[in-house]
């Protein structure tokens, strides 16, 4: 837990601590994801109040960012955490858009982490019938994972059927803190798409694009433009499933 000399050092600590009470915290990495929650404009690192006693916080990509926003929500009070956002796809039948509600977040075969099973239930009996989603577990990455072959290789190995970098950061905190916790995400690309590294090498840990970059990337590289066009469509996907999940549940929902 983080400690009170510490807060001074990093705004996201700074703003989080200074809203309460919090009863559930809403971990996102990106304002894209974020927004899926709510129609104000989001910036990087921004933490905002969604409804009574319940919170959003941009933490930026990977463990780190996501495990200080998680710190941070436990310092202030809060009494449950949720990994929100999107996620690569690993097993072949899992199609972009659908929706991940997993029992198990998956670090390797000695870490594994559970989800709250009546919370997640209590999500799944509001969903839309013809919403497709999963339950099957979650892979714990620390890297975005773009090859086919290694999604593939994963899948076979650990029977997750998608994988993110911060799901596992979050849930170590809730456990250790002994709150429940709750992964909803979406699958942007499925296992077969490949990310090319002219894309990937474009984006920063905001998920801010580089435009300039991608623009000589894919001059060099014209044939990523249709994974780029491709990508984008299944970014669409994900994140009308993640929208469809707030206007099926309610905020209600969201908060234990």
């Amino acid at each position: 837990m983080l400690v009170a000399s510490d807060l001074t050092h990093d705004p996201i600590e700074a703003e989080i601590l200074a809203i309460a009470p919090i009863d559930t915290g809403i971990i996102a990495a990106l304002p894209s994801e974020g927004r899926c929650l709510t129609k104000k404009n989001l910036y990087p690192k921004e933490s905002i109040h969604l409804s009574e006693s319940l919170y959003l916080q941009l933490s930026g990509m990977g463990s780190e960012r996501a495990q200080l926003a998680a710190e941070s929500f436990v310092a202030a009070g809060a009494k449950a955490l949720i990994s929100w956002g999107v996620a690569g796809g690993l097993a072949p039948h899992i199609k972009s858009g659908t929706l991940l509600l997993p029992k198990q977040i998956r670090v390797t075969e000695d870490e594994i982490y559970h989800t709250d099973h009546e919370w997640r239930q209590r999500i799944i009996n509001r969903l839309d019938s013809r919403l497709t989603f999963s339950i099957d577990a979650l892979h714990h990455t620390e890297i975005t994972l773009g090859c086919p072959e290694t999604k593939n290789l994963i899948y076979h190995q650990t029977q997750c059927v998608a994988t993110d970098m911060e799901s596992a950061p979050i849930a170590s905190v809730a456990a250790k803190a002994g709150i429940p916790f709750l992964v909803i995400r979406s699958v942007v690309d499925p296992a077969h798409m490949a990310l090319p590294n002219s894309i990937l090498s474009t984006v920063n840990m905001e998920g801010n694009i580089r435009k300039l970059a991608l623009l000589a990337n894919l001059l060099k590289c014209p044939k990523d433009i249709l994974k780029l066009w491709q990508l984008a469509t299944h970014f669409h996907a994900a994140r009308t499933t993640l929208r469809t999940v707030v206007a099926c549940i309610g905020p209600a929902l969201l908060a234990v």
